[in-house]
């Protein structure tokens, strides 16, 4: 079968990833629902993600945390892991962090995981 016409990676996105993010979503306010404290590592890429997201779990404690990295740091660790693909990091960055509204943030190139827990600890 071949495509009659090409679409637009914001379409595409819409048509797939806003369900996507619907059940990720709804699944996270299940596990709410039933007493159980969740972390969520997700990107909020737009403010129709972050509307979404926030008005399903209106009614539970939300902390938006913000795990920030230097791009040229994360480029670094994606070198020396060795299995990632080498230069997702660098593209995806703009992406990652188009969204700066956080409660807290921590940045993993300062403070150790224990010390960014023990943050997220203290604050909440």
């Amino acid at each position: 079968m071949e495509p009659t016409r090409e679409l637009d990676d914001q379409v595409v996105a819409e048509i797939l990833f806003d369900p996507i993010a619907s059940v990720y979503y709804a699944t996270i306010k299940l596990f709410s629902e039933m007493g159980l404290n969740v972390i969520v590592d997700t990107v909020i890429e737009n403010d129709k993600r972050f509307n979404d997201f926030h008005e399903l779990l209106s009614d539970f404690p939300i902390l938006f945390v913000g795990v920030l990295c230097s791009k040229e740091e994360l480029t670094r660790r994606e070198q020396s892991r060795g299995d990632r693909l080498i230069g997702l990091a660098h593209s995806q960055f703009e992406k990652v962090y188009s969204y700066n509204e956080y409660d807290l943030e921590v940045n993993t190139e300062e403070l150790s995981p224990t010390e960014c827990a023990e943050k997220n600890i203290e604050f909440y």
